[in-house]
């Protein structure tokens, strides 16, 4: 977006300046490259099937006419760079459907992120955690913020009996060897899938099953995914990891879309 340039945002298909929306709400972070969406067909599958679920609402969005309004939005934002912007869809109990951009991001494509961050475990589970909610965001922010004033940059989260926890918007996989080891998850994740898929090109296993921090302590690698691609992680409790299985997986997640 252009420097003094006033933020836009869709409403309902109409264009109008960006402005906060009070209430829950249930969502997809999109990968848009140069003005296209990758995968959008799964998000809005996904999006649709958790506003059934949680809200009970048919959702009326389609990918194609999601696809034009993301267009449309991007040209009133003035997105010409050909780098990564993630779009966040957003449907509410309503039934209301909204659409914002971020700011673009330095990287074009999926990749595996430059900064591998310190992490430490929280206890902190999301409400209905499988599913992408406004919950889960703001769980998110909580325990990032508790491991920054435990002096980390980021938290793995586990719930009250030490699981580890997927998000949907940021599933995490345990490498151990040439297998991805991965908790279940009971919604669809279009990161998750793109994952998987991605580590089946690269002849990785998959194998979902619970995980723990005992799993955590045998790990060769630990890393997240999310629409910018793979964040692999330095260090989980003082404990170092490679980062060789995570930038082929980036690699691979990226072929797969050209």
């Amino acid at each position: 977006m252009t420097a003094n340039h006033e933020r836009q945002m869709l409403f309902n298909g109409e264009l109008r300046p960006a402005a906060p929306q009070r209430g829950p709400y249930v969502f997809q972070n999109v990968h848009t490259l140069g003005g296209e969406c990758r995968r959008l067909q799964r998000h809005v599958e996904v999006l649709t099937a958790a506003a059934e679920q949680l809200f009970g609402i048919d959702l009326d969005l389609a990918a194609r006419e999601a696809g034009q309004q993301a267009r449309r939005l991007a040209e009133a934002c003035r997105l010409t760079r050909n780098v990564t912007v993630r779009l966040i869809v957003k449907a509410y109990p309503s039934g209301d459907v909204s659409m914002e951009y971020d700011e673009p991001s330095i990287y074009r494509g999926y990749v595996l992120r430059s900064l591998r961050p310190d992490a430490v475990c929280v206890n902190m589970a999301p409400p209905l955690w499988p599913f992408p909610t406004s919950a889960a965001v703001e769980t998110r922010a909580l325990a990032d913020a508790t491991a920054r004033a435990r002096g980390f940059h980021t938290a793995v989260l586990t719930d009250a009996e030490g699981n580890l926890v997927s998000e949907s918007a940021r599933p995490i996989f345990v490498v151990r060897g040439y297998t991805l080891l991965t908790p279940p998850c009971a919604a669809m994740s279009v990161e998750r899938e793109t994952a998987e898929l991605a580590a089946r090109e690269a002849s990785l296993a998959v194998v979902s099953r619970p995980l723990t921090r005992d799993d955590l302590a045998s790990a060769d690698e630990v890393l997240t995914v999310n629409y910018q691609g793979v964040t692999s992680i330095a260090r989980i409790d003082g404990k170092p990891y490679m980062s060789i299985i995570a930038e082929k997986l980036a690699e691979c997640m990226e072929a797969a879309v050209r």
